[in-house]
Protein backbone atom coordinates (compact mmCIF):
# COMPACT_ATOMS: atom_id res chain seq x y z
CA UNK A 1 0.00 0.00 0.00
CA UNK A 2 2.54 2.38 0.96
CA UNK A 3 4.10 2.19 -2.67
CA UNK A 4 0.25 2.59 -3.98
CA UNK A 5 0.35 6.02 -2.28
CA UNK A 6 3.26 7.83 -4.37
CA UNK A 7 1.40 7.33 -7.30
CA UNK A 8 -1.52 8.49 -5.73
CA UNK A 9 0.38 11.66 -4.45
CA UNK A 10 1.66 12.27 -7.91
CA UNK A 11 -1.90 11.82 -9.88
CA UNK A 12 -3.57 14.42 -7.22
CA UNK A 13 -0.66 16.50 -7.38
CA UNK A 14 -1.34 17.11 -11.24
CA UNK A 15 -5.06 17.33 -10.71
CA UNK A 16 -4.71 19.60 -7.67
CA UNK A 17 -2.46 22.38 -9.84
CA UNK A 18 -5.01 22.25 -12.54
CA UNK A 19 -7.84 22.49 -10.05
CA UNK A 20 -6.73 24.33 -6.54
CA UNK A 21 -8.87 27.45 -7.01
CA UNK A 22 -12.09 25.52 -8.32
CA UNK A 23 -11.90 22.36 -6.09
CA UNK A 24 -9.72 22.94 -2.94
CA UNK A 25 -10.46 19.38 -1.36
CA UNK A 26 -8.25 18.29 -4.25
CA UNK A 27 -5.26 20.47 -2.97
CA UNK A 28 -6.66 19.10 0.65
CA UNK A 29 -6.32 15.27 -0.49
CA UNK A 30 -2.50 16.18 -2.05
CA UNK A 31 -1.68 17.73 1.09
CA UNK A 32 -3.13 14.82 3.36
CA UNK A 33 -0.80 12.42 1.01
CA UNK A 34 2.14 14.02 1.65
CA UNK A 35 1.75 14.45 5.39
CA UNK A 36 4.15 12.67 7.79
CA UNK A 37 4.03 13.51 11.09
CA UNK A 38 8.12 13.42 13.35
CA UNK A 39 8.95 12.74 16.22
CA UNK A 40 12.26 14.24 16.57
CA UNK A 41 11.89 16.75 19.06
CA UNK A 42 11.70 14.08 21.42
CA UNK A 43 14.91 11.77 20.12
CA UNK A 44 16.26 15.59 20.16
CA UNK A 45 15.40 16.50 23.37
CA UNK A 46 16.28 13.46 25.81
CA UNK A 47 16.44 15.47 29.17
CA UNK A 48 12.97 16.92 28.94
CA UNK A 49 10.72 16.43 31.42
CA UNK A 50 7.70 13.87 31.30
CA UNK A 51 5.04 16.39 30.59
CA UNK A 52 7.36 18.02 28.02
CA UNK A 53 7.74 15.21 26.60
CA UNK A 54 3.74 14.68 26.19
CA UNK A 55 3.06 18.51 25.00
CA UNK A 56 5.89 18.18 22.14
CA UNK A 57 4.30 14.86 21.21
CA UNK A 58 1.04 16.15 21.26
CA UNK A 59 2.56 19.09 19.25
CA UNK A 60 4.11 16.68 16.72
CA UNK A 61 0.89 14.59 16.43
CA UNK A 62 -2.21 16.99 16.54
CA UNK A 63 -2.02 17.87 12.33
CA UNK A 64 -2.35 14.02 12.00
CA UNK A 65 -5.64 14.01 13.94
CA UNK A 66 -6.95 17.44 12.82
CA UNK A 67 -6.84 16.13 9.08
CA UNK A 68 -8.02 12.48 10.19
CA UNK A 69 -11.39 14.72 11.38
CA UNK A 70 -10.99 16.83 8.56
CA UNK A 71 -12.02 13.86 6.14
CA UNK A 72 -14.80 13.03 7.89
CA UNK A 73 -16.19 16.25 7.84
CA UNK A 74 -15.21 16.49 4.18
CA UNK A 75 -17.16 13.37 2.86
CA UNK A 76 -20.60 14.74 1.93
CA UNK A 77 -18.75 17.52 -0.43
CA UNK A 78 -17.00 15.00 -2.42
CA UNK A 79 -19.60 14.44 -5.01
CA UNK A 80 -17.20 13.34 -8.16
CA UNK A 81 -15.53 9.87 -8.22
CA UNK A 82 -12.19 10.80 -8.27
CA UNK A 83 -12.26 12.70 -4.86
CA UNK A 84 -14.26 10.21 -3.51
CA UNK A 85 -11.29 7.97 -3.73
CA UNK A 86 -8.96 10.48 -2.94
CA UNK A 87 -10.20 11.10 0.87
CA UNK A 88 -10.01 6.92 0.56
CA UNK A 89 -6.84 7.12 -0.66
CA UNK A 90 -5.63 10.12 2.22
CA UNK A 91 -7.76 7.55 5.49
CA UNK A 92 -5.38 4.81 4.44
CA UNK A 93 -2.62 7.02 4.18
CA UNK A 94 -3.18 8.19 7.64
CA UNK A 95 -3.54 5.20 9.26
CA UNK A 96 -0.70 3.85 8.07
CA UNK A 97 1.16 6.70 9.40
CA UNK A 98 -0.68 6.29 12.44
CA UNK A 99 0.58 2.43 12.86
CA UNK A 100 4.00 3.74 12.09
CA UNK A 101 3.25 5.96 14.87
CA UNK A 102 2.61 3.96 17.87
CA UNK A 103 5.42 1.60 16.42
CA UNK A 104 7.92 4.28 17.10
CA UNK A 105 10.34 3.97 19.79
CA UNK A 106 10.16 7.55 20.98
CA UNK A 107 6.19 6.67 21.40
CA UNK A 108 7.31 3.23 23.42
CA UNK A 109 9.26 5.39 25.34
CA UNK A 110 6.76 7.97 26.65
CA UNK A 111 4.39 5.53 26.90
CA UNK A 112 7.07 4.07 29.62
CA UNK A 113 7.92 7.53 31.35
CA UNK A 114 4.61 8.62 31.46
CA UNK A 115 2.90 5.17 33.43
CA UNK A 116 4.27 6.73 36.91
CA UNK A 117 3.27 9.55 36.64
CA UNK A 118 -0.11 11.39 38.10
CA UNK A 119 -3.14 12.57 36.00
CA UNK A 120 -3.23 13.14 32.88
CA UNK A 121 -0.02 11.80 32.09
CA UNK A 122 -1.14 8.41 33.32
CA UNK A 123 -3.88 8.42 31.52
CA UNK A 124 -2.09 9.60 28.20
CA UNK A 125 0.10 6.70 28.37
CA UNK A 126 -3.09 3.65 29.02
CA UNK A 127 -4.73 5.18 25.93
CA UNK A 128 -1.46 5.24 23.78
CA UNK A 129 -0.97 1.75 25.05
CA UNK A 130 -4.90 1.14 23.81
CA UNK A 131 -4.23 2.84 20.15
CA UNK A 132 -1.04 1.19 19.99
CA UNK A 133 -2.38 -2.67 20.85
CA UNK A 134 -5.70 -2.17 18.50
CA UNK A 135 -3.55 -1.27 15.39
CA UNK A 136 -3.54 -3.79 12.90
CA UNK A 137 -0.60 -4.71 10.68
CA UNK A 138 -0.85 -2.73 7.33
CA UNK A 139 -1.12 -5.79 5.39
CA UNK A 140 -3.62 -6.95 7.19
CA UNK A 141 -5.84 -4.03 7.96
CA UNK A 142 -5.93 -3.41 4.01
CA UNK A 143 -7.68 -6.86 3.60
CA UNK A 144 -9.91 -5.76 6.36
CA UNK A 145 -10.58 -2.68 5.37
CA UNK A 146 -11.27 -3.98 1.42
CA UNK A 147 -13.88 -6.62 2.73
CA UNK A 148 -15.96 -4.33 4.99
CA UNK A 149 -15.59 -1.97 2.25
CA UNK A 150 -17.50 -4.94 -0.34
CA UNK A 151 -19.87 -5.86 1.99
CA UNK A 152 -20.95 -1.55 2.46
CA UNK A 153 -21.15 -1.44 -1.19
CA UNK A 154 -23.24 -4.28 -2.05
CA UNK A 155 -25.46 -4.12 0.63
CA UNK A 156 -26.05 0.05 -0.02
CA UNK A 157 -26.86 -0.78 -3.82
CA UNK A 158 -30.64 0.92 -4.57
CA UNK A 159 -30.77 -0.01 -8.60
CA UNK A 160 -32.80 -3.71 -7.51
CA UNK A 161 -35.98 -5.01 -8.89
CA UNK A 162 -38.47 -6.68 -7.33
CA UNK A 163 -39.67 -9.80 -9.07
CA UNK A 164 -42.25 -12.54 -7.86
CA UNK A 165 -42.95 -16.44 -9.24
CA UNK A 166 -46.11 -16.18 -7.49
CA UNK A 167 -48.60 -13.95 -9.59
CA UNK A 168 -50.78 -13.36 -6.58
CA UNK A 169 -48.10 -11.76 -4.85
CA UNK A 170 -47.78 -8.89 -7.55
CA UNK A 171 -49.77 -5.83 -6.62
CA UNK A 172 -52.17 -5.41 -9.52
CA UNK A 173 -51.04 -2.03 -10.59
CA UNK A 174 -47.95 -0.51 -10.16
CA UNK A 175 -47.68 2.00 -7.22
CA UNK A 176 -46.62 5.65 -7.86
CA UNK A 177 -43.02 5.88 -6.26
CA UNK A 178 -40.53 8.94 -5.81
CA UNK A 179 -37.94 6.96 -6.92
CA UNK A 180 -38.44 3.93 -9.16
CA UNK A 181 -34.99 2.43 -8.71
CA UNK A 182 -34.90 2.75 -5.39
CA UNK A 183 -35.25 -1.16 -3.80
CA UNK A 184 -35.79 0.64 -0.35
CA UNK A 185 -38.82 2.19 -1.48
CA UNK A 186 -40.25 -0.90 -3.43
CA UNK A 187 -39.99 -2.82 -0.57
CA UNK A 188 -41.58 -0.30 2.16
CA UNK A 189 -44.31 0.28 -0.25
CA UNK A 190 -45.30 -3.21 -1.15
CA UNK A 191 -45.03 -4.34 2.38
CA UNK A 192 -47.48 -1.74 3.21
CA UNK A 193 -50.06 -2.23 -0.09
CA UNK A 194 -49.79 -5.94 0.27
CA UNK A 195 -52.52 -7.94 2.15
CA UNK A 196 -51.16 -11.47 1.93
CA UNK A 197 -49.38 -11.82 4.54
CA UNK A 198 -47.49 -14.56 2.87
CA UNK A 199 -46.12 -12.27 0.16
CA UNK A 200 -44.97 -10.15 2.26
CA UNK A 201 -42.83 -12.43 4.19
CA UNK A 202 -41.25 -13.90 1.22
CA UNK A 203 -40.67 -10.33 -0.12
CA UNK A 204 -39.17 -9.41 3.07
CA UNK A 205 -37.24 -12.42 3.51
CA UNK A 206 -35.80 -12.09 0.23
CA UNK A 207 -34.92 -8.59 0.51
CA UNK A 208 -32.56 -9.30 3.87
CA UNK A 209 -30.98 -11.80 1.71
CA UNK A 210 -30.84 -9.13 -1.72
CA UNK A 211 -26.55 -9.55 -1.64
CA UNK A 212 -26.06 -12.70 0.27
CA UNK A 213 -24.33 -14.15 -3.15
CA UNK A 214 -21.58 -11.17 -2.93
CA UNK A 215 -20.67 -10.50 0.49
CA UNK A 216 -20.68 -13.81 1.56
CA UNK A 217 -16.69 -14.17 0.96
CA UNK A 218 -16.33 -10.96 2.52
CA UNK A 219 -18.45 -11.41 5.66
CA UNK A 220 -16.26 -15.11 5.94
CA UNK A 221 -13.18 -13.38 5.48
CA UNK A 222 -13.84 -10.60 8.32
CA UNK A 223 -14.86 -13.28 10.76
CA UNK A 224 -11.41 -15.09 10.14
CA UNK A 225 -9.89 -11.80 9.83
CA UNK A 226 -11.13 -11.12 13.35
CA UNK A 227 -10.77 -14.44 14.42
CA UNK A 228 -6.92 -14.75 14.04
CA UNK A 229 -6.53 -11.98 15.26
CA UNK A 230 -7.83 -13.04 18.22
CA UNK A 231 -5.90 -16.39 18.67
CA UNK A 232 -3.05 -14.04 18.62
CA UNK A 233 -3.93 -12.28 21.42
CA UNK A 234 -4.43 -15.23 23.75
CA UNK A 235 -8.29 -15.65 22.91
CA UNK A 236 -10.68 -18.07 22.26
CA UNK A 237 -12.76 -16.20 19.63
CA UNK A 238 -13.27 -12.25 18.66
CA UNK A 239 -15.99 -12.38 20.71
CA UNK A 240 -14.32 -12.92 23.91
CA UNK A 241 -11.82 -10.45 22.96
CA UNK A 242 -13.81 -7.72 21.88
CA UNK A 243 -15.80 -8.42 25.57
CA UNK A 244 -13.18 -8.59 27.63
CA UNK A 245 -12.17 -5.14 26.41
CA UNK A 246 -15.33 -3.76 28.02
CA UNK A 247 -15.20 -5.70 31.06
CA UNK A 248 -18.08 -8.65 29.94
CA UNK A 249 -18.22 -12.06 28.94
CA UNK A 250 -20.76 -13.71 26.22
CA UNK A 251 -22.56 -14.90 29.12
CA UNK A 252 -23.36 -11.08 30.81
CA UNK A 253 -23.77 -10.28 27.45
CA UNK A 254 -26.85 -13.16 26.70
CA UNK A 255 -28.36 -12.54 29.48
CA UNK A 256 -28.39 -8.20 29.41
CA UNK A 257 -29.92 -9.02 26.13
CA UNK A 258 -32.12 -11.33 27.27
CA UNK A 259 -33.09 -9.15 29.11
CA UNK A 260 -33.93 -6.54 26.61
CA UNK A 261 -36.33 -8.91 24.76
CA UNK A 262 -39.96 -7.84 24.86
CA UNK A 263 -42.51 -10.13 22.72
CA UNK A 264 -43.59 -7.31 20.14
CA UNK A 265 -45.73 -10.12 18.63
CA UNK A 266 -45.66 -8.11 15.15
CA UNK A 267 -43.44 -9.69 12.34
CA UNK A 268 -40.77 -7.40 11.05
CA UNK A 269 -43.09 -8.16 7.08
CA UNK A 270 -46.10 -6.66 9.14
CA UNK A 271 -44.71 -3.59 11.47
CA UNK A 272 -45.13 -1.32 8.08
CA UNK A 273 -48.79 -2.00 7.92
CA UNK A 274 -49.26 -1.96 11.48
CA UNK A 275 -47.62 1.51 11.33
CA UNK A 276 -49.69 2.48 8.57
CA UNK A 277 -52.67 2.01 10.51
CA UNK A 278 -52.02 3.60 13.92
CA UNK A 279 -52.44 7.45 13.84
CA UNK A 280 -49.89 10.02 12.83
CA UNK A 281 -48.33 11.97 15.47
CA UNK A 282 -50.11 15.46 16.33
CA UNK A 283 -49.17 18.34 13.91
CA UNK A 284 -47.05 20.90 15.38
CA UNK A 285 -46.77 24.85 14.15
CA UNK A 286 -43.41 24.50 12.72
CA UNK A 287 -40.69 27.06 14.14
CA UNK A 288 -37.50 28.70 12.69
CA UNK A 289 -34.40 26.00 13.24
CA UNK A 290 -32.24 28.51 13.89
CA UNK A 291 -34.57 30.71 16.61
CA UNK A 292 -35.44 27.09 18.32
CA UNK A 293 -31.39 26.45 17.69
CA UNK A 294 -30.74 29.53 19.84
CA UNK A 295 -33.89 28.60 22.16
CA UNK A 296 -31.99 25.51 23.38
CA UNK A 297 -28.82 27.21 23.74
CA UNK A 298 -30.26 29.39 26.13
CA UNK A 299 -31.38 26.61 28.21
CA UNK A 300 -27.79 25.47 28.41
CA UNK A 301 -27.16 28.44 30.97
CA UNK A 302 -27.61 26.77 34.84
CA UNK A 303 -24.72 24.04 33.07
CA UNK A 304 -22.34 27.54 32.81
CA UNK A 305 -22.54 27.26 29.16
CA UNK A 306 -23.42 30.84 27.43
CA UNK A 307 -23.12 32.05 23.82
CA UNK A 308 -22.50 34.80 21.69
CA UNK A 309 -23.87 34.80 17.79
CA UNK A 310 -21.34 36.19 15.82
CA UNK A 311 -21.89 37.85 12.13
CA UNK A 312 -20.11 36.22 9.29
CA UNK A 313 -18.56 37.85 7.08
CA UNK A 314 -20.06 36.35 4.04
CA UNK A 315 -23.61 36.76 5.28
CA UNK A 316 -22.63 40.50 5.80
CA UNK A 317 -21.28 41.12 2.34
CA UNK A 318 -24.71 39.54 0.84
CA UNK A 319 -27.38 41.54 2.84
CA UNK A 320 -25.77 44.56 2.01
CA UNK A 321 -25.43 44.23 -1.37
CA UNK A 322 -29.20 42.72 -1.00
CA UNK A 323 -29.07 38.81 -2.24
CA UNK A 324 -32.48 37.07 -2.09
CA UNK A 325 -32.03 34.79 0.96
CA UNK A 326 -32.24 31.88 -1.18
CA UNK A 327 -28.89 32.53 -3.19
CA UNK A 328 -26.80 30.98 -0.87
CA UNK A 329 -27.20 29.18 2.97
CA UNK A 330 -27.10 31.67 5.97
CA UNK A 331 -23.79 30.69 7.93
CA UNK A 332 -23.85 32.09 11.32
CA UNK A 333 -21.23 31.54 14.02
CA UNK A 334 -21.91 30.32 17.16
CA UNK A 335 -18.83 31.03 19.93
CA UNK A 336 -19.59 28.76 22.82
CA UNK A 337 -17.90 29.39 26.53
CA UNK A 338 -18.18 27.29 29.38
CA UNK A 339 -17.67 29.83 32.63
CA UNK A 340 -14.48 31.31 31.30
CA UNK A 341 -13.35 29.35 29.06
CA UNK A 342 -13.71 29.62 25.39
CA UNK A 343 -15.01 26.14 23.69
CA UNK A 344 -14.95 27.20 20.47
CA UNK A 345 -16.95 27.56 17.75
CA UNK A 346 -20.76 26.22 16.12
CA UNK A 347 -21.11 26.50 12.34
CA UNK A 348 -24.75 26.71 11.37
CA UNK A 349 -26.25 26.29 8.13
CA UNK A 350 -29.90 26.41 8.18
CA UNK A 351 -30.37 25.15 4.50
CA UNK A 352 -33.46 25.80 1.94
CA UNK A 353 -36.51 23.78 2.39
CA UNK A 354 -36.08 20.77 -0.22
CA UNK A 355 -36.14 17.21 0.26
CA UNK A 356 -32.37 16.93 -0.12
CA UNK A 357 -32.04 19.20 3.10
CA UNK A 358 -34.62 17.85 5.71
CA UNK A 359 -32.12 16.05 7.35
CA UNK A 360 -30.03 17.55 10.41
CA UNK A 361 -26.66 16.50 10.83
CA UNK A 362 -23.72 17.04 12.88
CA UNK A 363 -20.02 16.78 12.28
CA UNK A 364 -16.87 17.43 13.80
CA UNK A 365 -14.45 19.78 11.98
CA UNK A 366 -11.88 20.06 15.13
CA UNK A 367 -11.55 18.87 18.31
CA UNK A 368 -10.77 20.77 21.36
CA UNK A 369 -7.59 20.67 22.89
CA UNK A 370 -6.91 22.81 26.16
CA UNK A 371 -3.89 24.45 25.38
CA UNK A 372 -3.48 23.80 21.66
CA UNK A 373 -6.91 25.02 19.53
CA UNK A 374 -9.92 25.66 20.26
CA UNK A 375 -12.99 23.39 18.92
CA UNK A 376 -15.38 23.82 15.68
CA UNK A 377 -18.23 22.19 15.27
CA UNK A 378 -20.80 22.24 12.28
CA UNK A 379 -24.69 21.73 12.36
CA UNK A 380 -26.81 21.91 9.23
CA UNK A 381 -30.60 22.09 9.55
CA UNK A 382 -33.18 22.91 7.40
CA UNK A 383 -34.71 26.13 7.71
CA UNK A 384 -38.22 24.93 9.48
CA UNK A 385 -38.85 22.65 12.02
CA UNK A 386 -42.03 20.78 11.05
CA UNK A 387 -42.12 18.21 13.69
CA UNK A 388 -41.30 16.89 16.90
CA UNK A 389 -38.96 14.27 15.48
CA UNK A 390 -36.88 17.16 13.81
CA UNK A 391 -36.47 18.80 17.09
CA UNK A 392 -35.51 16.22 18.93
CA UNK A 393 -32.52 15.43 16.04
CA UNK A 394 -31.74 19.03 16.90
CA UNK A 395 -31.26 18.88 20.40
CA UNK A 396 -29.57 15.26 19.70
CA UNK A 397 -27.03 17.05 16.97
CA UNK A 398 -26.46 20.63 19.57
CA UNK A 399 -25.82 18.18 22.28
CA UNK A 400 -23.38 15.90 19.91
CA UNK A 401 -21.54 19.22 19.19
CA UNK A 402 -21.19 20.85 22.85
CA UNK A 403 -19.77 17.35 24.20
CA UNK A 404 -16.99 17.41 21.88
CA UNK A 405 -16.50 20.98 22.49
CA UNK A 406 -16.48 21.16 26.03
CA UNK A 407 -14.46 18.30 26.87
CA UNK A 408 -11.86 19.68 29.62
CA UNK A 409 -8.40 17.59 28.32
CA UNK A 410 -4.73 18.97 27.04
CA UNK A 411 -4.83 16.05 24.91
CA UNK A 412 -6.15 14.97 21.53
CA UNK A 413 -6.62 10.83 22.28
CA UNK A 414 -8.28 11.88 25.84
CA UNK A 415 -10.95 14.56 24.59
CA UNK A 416 -11.75 12.99 20.77
CA UNK A 417 -15.30 10.94 20.67
CA UNK A 418 -13.18 8.09 18.29
CA UNK A 419 -11.27 6.81 21.39
CA UNK A 420 -13.36 7.95 23.97
CA UNK A 421 -16.82 5.74 22.64
CA UNK A 422 -18.93 4.78 25.91
CA UNK A 423 -17.83 8.19 27.68
CA UNK A 424 -18.71 10.19 25.09
CA UNK A 425 -22.09 8.10 24.45
CA UNK A 426 -23.54 8.32 27.69
CA UNK A 427 -22.78 12.54 27.70
CA UNK A 428 -24.50 12.60 24.88
CA UNK A 429 -27.17 10.93 25.84
CA UNK A 430 -27.39 12.57 29.12
CA UNK A 431 -27.17 16.35 27.59
CA UNK A 432 -29.93 15.37 24.64
CA UNK A 433 -32.12 14.16 27.81
CA UNK A 434 -31.49 17.11 30.07
CA UNK A 435 -32.30 19.35 26.69
CA UNK A 436 -35.52 17.47 26.16
CA UNK A 437 -36.90 18.05 29.53
CA UNK A 438 -36.88 21.96 29.31
CA UNK A 439 -38.84 21.68 26.24
CA UNK A 440 -43.06 20.97 26.15
CA UNK A 441 -43.12 17.84 23.70
CA UNK A 442 -45.98 15.84 23.53
CA UNK A 443 -46.36 12.22 24.54
CA UNK A 444 -45.11 9.73 22.26
CA UNK A 445 -47.55 9.09 19.80
CA UNK A 446 -48.93 4.78 19.38
CA UNK A 447 -46.91 5.02 16.18
CA UNK A 448 -43.72 6.65 17.73
CA UNK A 449 -44.25 3.65 20.64
CA UNK A 450 -44.65 0.91 18.02
CA UNK A 451 -41.54 2.23 15.89
CA UNK A 452 -39.50 2.28 18.47
CA UNK A 453 -40.27 -1.16 20.45
CA UNK A 454 -39.25 -2.48 16.75
CA UNK A 455 -36.33 -0.67 16.42
CA UNK A 456 -34.87 -2.07 19.72
CA UNK A 457 -36.13 -5.41 19.28
CA UNK A 458 -34.43 -5.55 16.07
CA UNK A 459 -31.59 -4.03 17.54
CA UNK A 460 -31.15 -6.22 20.60
CA UNK A 461 -31.39 -10.07 18.03
CA UNK A 462 -29.07 -8.46 15.66
CA UNK A 463 -26.92 -8.10 18.46
CA UNK A 464 -27.72 -12.34 19.72
CA UNK A 465 -26.89 -12.47 16.06
CA UNK A 466 -23.50 -11.19 15.85
CA UNK A 467 -22.45 -12.94 19.46
CA UNK A 468 -23.19 -15.91 18.16
CA UNK A 469 -20.97 -15.35 14.53
CA UNK A 470 -17.95 -13.84 16.43
CA UNK A 471 -18.30 -17.03 19.36
CA UNK A 472 -18.08 -19.18 16.06
CA UNK A 473 -14.70 -19.88 15.10
CA UNK A 474 -15.12 -22.52 11.99
CA UNK A 475 -16.69 -21.52 8.26
CA UNK A 476 -19.76 -20.08 7.61
CA UNK A 477 -20.55 -22.86 5.02
CA UNK A 478 -20.09 -25.82 8.10
CA UNK A 479 -23.34 -27.58 9.48
CA UNK A 480 -22.40 -26.08 12.62
CA UNK A 481 -22.90 -22.47 11.57
CA UNK A 482 -26.24 -23.79 9.94
CA UNK A 483 -27.59 -25.70 12.70
CA UNK A 484 -27.63 -22.65 14.61
CA UNK A 485 -30.38 -21.73 12.65
CA UNK A 486 -32.93 -23.10 15.54
CA UNK A 487 -31.74 -21.33 17.99
CA UNK A 488 -31.56 -17.86 16.14
CA UNK A 489 -34.84 -18.91 15.04
CA UNK A 490 -35.80 -19.31 18.50
CA UNK A 491 -34.54 -15.80 19.82
CA UNK A 492 -36.19 -14.19 16.41
CA UNK A 493 -39.68 -15.44 17.46
CA UNK A 494 -39.07 -14.25 21.30
CA UNK A 495 -39.22 -10.59 19.85
CA UNK A 496 -41.37 -10.72 16.70
CA UNK A 497 -43.79 -13.86 17.38
CA UNK A 498 -42.83 -15.97 14.51
CA UNK A 499 -39.91 -17.74 13.52
CA UNK A 500 -37.26 -16.97 10.96
CA UNK A 501 -36.26 -20.65 9.59
CA UNK A 502 -33.03 -19.95 7.88
CA UNK A 503 -32.30 -17.14 10.42
CA UNK A 504 -28.08 -17.57 10.30
CA UNK A 505 -28.86 -15.26 6.84
CA UNK A 506 -29.65 -12.44 8.98
CA UNK A 507 -25.64 -11.93 8.74
CA UNK A 508 -25.88 -10.80 5.00
CA UNK A 509 -28.50 -8.24 5.82
CA UNK A 510 -27.35 -5.17 7.63
CA UNK A 511 -23.25 -3.24 7.40
CA UNK A 512 -23.22 -3.20 11.19
CA UNK A 513 -22.19 -7.21 11.56
CA UNK A 514 -18.81 -6.06 9.16
CA UNK A 515 -17.98 -2.73 11.05
CA UNK A 516 -19.38 -2.62 14.60
CA UNK A 517 -19.44 -6.90 14.97
CA UNK A 518 -19.84 -7.61 18.30
CA UNK A 519 -19.90 -4.36 19.40
CA UNK A 520 -22.97 -3.62 18.01
CA UNK A 521 -24.61 -3.70 21.31
CA UNK A 522 -22.99 -1.20 22.86
CA UNK A 523 -25.99 1.53 21.88
CA UNK A 524 -28.56 -0.10 23.93
CA UNK A 525 -26.30 -0.62 27.16
CA UNK A 526 -25.08 2.92 27.23
CA UNK A 527 -29.22 3.38 26.96
CA UNK A 528 -29.55 1.59 29.89
CA UNK A 529 -26.73 3.58 31.99
CA UNK A 530 -28.21 6.40 30.71
CA UNK A 531 -31.65 5.53 32.19
CA UNK A 532 -30.31 4.90 35.53
CA UNK A 533 -28.23 7.97 35.63
CA UNK A 534 -31.40 9.99 34.82
CA UNK A 535 -33.11 7.99 37.38
CA UNK A 536 -30.83 8.24 40.41
CA UNK A 537 -27.87 10.48 39.30
CA UNK A 538 -29.65 13.83 40.09
CA UNK A 539 -30.77 12.62 43.51
CA UNK A 540 -27.04 12.42 44.07
CA UNK A 541 -25.73 15.00 42.05
CA UNK A 542 -26.46 19.05 40.73
CA UNK A 543 -27.28 18.92 37.10
CA UNK A 544 -24.26 21.41 37.03
CA UNK A 545 -22.41 18.69 38.62
CA UNK A 546 -23.38 15.70 36.53
CA UNK A 547 -22.34 17.78 33.62
CA UNK A 548 -18.71 18.79 34.79
CA UNK A 549 -18.46 15.16 35.42
CA UNK A 550 -19.91 13.61 33.03
CA UNK A 551 -18.78 16.25 30.26
CA UNK A 552 -15.77 18.14 31.41
CA UNK A 553 -14.42 15.41 33.11
CA UNK A 554 -11.79 18.13 33.95
CA UNK A 555 -10.23 15.15 36.70
CA UNK A 556 -10.12 12.55 33.82
CA UNK A 557 -11.71 10.16 35.91
CA UNK A 558 -12.82 6.58 33.75
CA UNK A 559 -16.42 6.09 33.06
CA UNK A 560 -15.72 3.38 36.16
CA UNK A 561 -14.96 6.34 38.89
CA UNK A 562 -17.79 7.97 36.96
CA UNK A 563 -20.81 5.90 37.66
CA UNK A 564 -19.22 5.16 40.81
CA UNK A 565 -20.09 9.13 41.81
CA UNK A 566 -23.64 9.05 39.70
CA UNK A 567 -25.69 6.27 40.89
CA UNK A 568 -23.30 4.78 43.42
CA UNK A 569 -21.60 1.01 43.75
CA UNK A 570 -21.99 -1.59 42.69
CA UNK A 571 -21.11 -1.08 39.15
CA UNK A 572 -19.40 -4.36 38.42
CA UNK A 573 -20.58 -5.37 34.99
CA UNK A 574 -23.03 -8.37 36.51
CA UNK A 575 -25.17 -5.46 39.53
CA UNK A 576 -25.24 -3.25 36.73
CA UNK A 577 -27.36 -5.66 34.49
CA UNK A 578 -29.26 -6.61 37.78
CA UNK A 579 -29.65 -3.01 38.14
CA UNK A 580 -30.89 -2.48 34.09
CA UNK A 581 -33.87 -4.47 34.83
CA UNK A 582 -34.76 -3.63 38.32
CA UNK A 583 -34.45 0.32 37.54
CA UNK A 584 -36.87 2.11 39.05
CA UNK A 585 -38.54 -0.71 41.16
CA UNK A 586 -38.09 -1.17 45.00
CA UNK A 587 -35.83 -3.59 44.45
CA UNK A 588 -33.38 -1.43 42.88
Amino acid sequence: MLKSISLVILSFSLFATANAVANPLALFVEQCLQYQPKLTPLSQNASLSPAHQAVEFEKNTLALNNINDRIQYYRPFATDSLSKQGLLWCQLHLADELYMLTQATQTLALIDVLQTEPAPYKQLSERLLTVKQNQWDIEQKSKLHSAQASVNQALSQRQLQMQFNDEQCVLPQATPQTDTNNIDIHIAQYLIKQSNENCRKQAWFAYQTRAKHKIKSAISYIQQLQQQRALTLGYQNTAEYVLATHGLNADLLSQFLNDQTEQLDIAPWNIARALSQTAKPEAIEAVSAQAYLLQLLSKLAPLGLRFELLADKTTAEQQTNKQSADDAPTINIIRLWHKQRLLGELYTYPLAQDALSKRINAQLIKQSVIGHQFGQYSITYPKTLNSQKQQQKLIEALSQAIVSLAQGSQYYLLANKTQNRQQHAIANLWLSHFLRSTQHFAPMSTREQLALQYQTQMHAFRAKVALSFYQFTGEIDDAEWLNLNARLSAEFANSFGQPWPQATDVIYSYQAIANQGISDYLPLWQQALMQLITQQGNDRLSNLAVFDLLVINEAYLPIHDQLEQLIGAPIDPHSLIWRFKHAGTLQE
